[in-house]
């Protein structure tokens, strides 16, 4: 009781200094916040409205002579003095930072933003020394390294917490932080990378360049109106030249490049022709064999030292997953579908572990394929239905599909005609029903949507998430 009765006569003070205050004010034409024990108050002096400010008790201990006046903030606040510009003074009306600011701003954490006459923006300590220069037109907000992306004389760059340009204002562009911690830099029609000290490891001096991958990067340069291929490693070194019209992406070591004659060979990465330029097709090396073709129409598949571990007895023949890779040994179709089956798969030797018993046959995924077969729908023969088998050939999904797609995050999306999408799962159960007009396949566990004409994100759960950008 002692508490609550102490409480009220403390409410009921505040309340009375407020009436009070406002009471010993009542003369002036407006009256501010109290800060820092002052508040600003609007006079008439001479005629003109002029701000000054007044203590807790009514006292006008800052004359009023200001044309604008703002409330103190950490000791100081900031000023218009008639027909100049903005400055600050401390809570004896000491002006202490001089007026030549076009916009001010309060203090906060003992620093505040400033604009100066032409639109240059920095920010300034309480004694008024530039923390940041005003030497920008921009100054973004931080990120989580605490940087600010800056405009200065146009073009782009970073500020440090601390206000030093880590990135020099020299960009064009500067995309956001992505893999490594590197930023793609755009400067004078020319692409590079900037690193997470906010160097640039690799110069802009490319016409596009693809993200880095295992420490390498695919750039290409424009000659004589050809834009022509080479790769860059971490160090910002060109370990290919920029001299290949095609070259494909790095894998185990080794890349996919067209030589003049049209033929395809492939490169190491020092830029060492490893395997000569023989083939009409040649794919990236994966689970270290890669899928090629000597006439365009027969497939097979070499090691890296460009040995046949199969035959090139396939129409068609898709990449290894899983240490598995599709075949199909009939892309014309038989005479009667469903009696003979021309799809099965082939591991990284070479052997046809699980026999071609299948019309169609997609890559694995998650240690799953989606295989087709046709005969299974007794009113329509030749109407195709879906499953998915697991790496050792056994059905884990009955067919009972229209189509089906690669597993993702643990779930793969499926159609049955007249009832729409769904989703299974690797042990074959539908654990969101087919009931969707649109669907997406599951990436970072969440897949968008439509039902009842209303577009919206799910989780593996199916139950409805937000997701930054949609």
């Amino acid at each position: 009781m002692k508490r609550v009765v102490l409480l009220l006569c403390v409410l009921t003070a505040v309340v009375a200094c407020k009436s009070d205050f406002r009471s010993r004010t009542a003369r002036y034409a407006m009256v501010g916040e109290l800060c820092d024990r002052r508040a600003a108050v609007l006079d008439t002096v001479d005629g003109a409205p002029r701000w000054g400010y007044v203590d807790p008790e009514g006292h006008l201990v800052i004359p009023c002579r200001y044309a604008a006046a703002a409330p103190f903030s950490e000791g100081r606040a900031a000023v218009q003095i008639p027909g100049e510009r903005w400055g600050y003074i401390d809570t004896t009306g000491l002006m202490v930072i001089a007026p030549e600011y076009a916009v001010v701003a309060p203090f906060a954490d003992s620093l505040a933003w400033v604009e100066l006459p032409g639109g240059l923006r920095g920010r300034i300590d309480r004694d008024g020394r530039e923390v940041i220069a005003c030497l920008y037109t921009e100054i973004g907000e931080p990120d989580a390294r605490g940087w600010r992306v800056a405009l200065r004389n146009g073009r782009r760059g970073y500020l440090s917490s601390w206000g030093g340009e880590v990135v020099p204002c020299l960009y064009d562009s500067i995309g956001p932080v992505a893999g490594r911690g590197w930023m793609a830099a755009f400067r004078d029609g020319k692409r590079g990378f900037i690193d997470s000290t906010g160097r640039e490891v690799v110069p802009c001096r490319y016409d596009t360049i693809a993200p880095f991958a295992a420490g390498y990067a695919l750039a290409a340069r424009t000659s004589q109106q050809k834009l022509l291929w080479g790769v860059v490693d971490s160090l910002g070194r060109e370990t290919i030249a920029c001299r290949y019209e095609e070259l494909g992406e790095p894998g185990n070591g080794l890349l996919v490049f067209r030589a003049p004659g049209g033929r395809y060979g492939y490169l190491d990465l020092t830029g060492r022709v490893v395997l000569a330029p023989r083939y009409a097709v040649a794919r990236r090396f994966s689970e270290r064999v890669a899928v090629v073709s000597l006439d365009g129409q027969h497939y097979g598949a070499i090691d890296r030292y460009g040995r046949e571990i199969s035959s090139f007895r396939f129409e068609s023949l898709g990449d290894f997953h899983d240490g598995l890779a599709p075949f199909n040994e009939n892309m014309r179709g038989a005479i009667f579908p469903a009696m003979t089956h021309y799809c099965g798969y082939i591991d990284t030797e070479g052997r046809e572990v699980i026999p071609a018993s299948f019309d169609d046959a997609r890559e694995f995924s998650e240690r799953r394929a989606a295989v087709m077969r046709f005969g299974m729908v007794r009113d329509d023969f030749y109407k195709p239905r879906w499953g998915y088998i697991s790496t050792t050939g056994e059905l884990m999904v009955p067919y009972r599909y229209d189509e089906a797609w690669p597993f993702r995050c643990g779930l793969a999306r499926v159609y049955i005609e007249g009832r729409g999408y769904g989703y299974v799962d690797r042990s074959g159960s539908e654990v969101l029903p087919c009931q969707f007009e649109q669907a997406e396949d599951f990436s970072d566990f969440t897949a968008r949507v439509r039902l009842d004409g209303r577009d919206f994100c799910i989780d593996t759960k199916g139950q409805e998430v937000t997701v930054a950008g949609h």
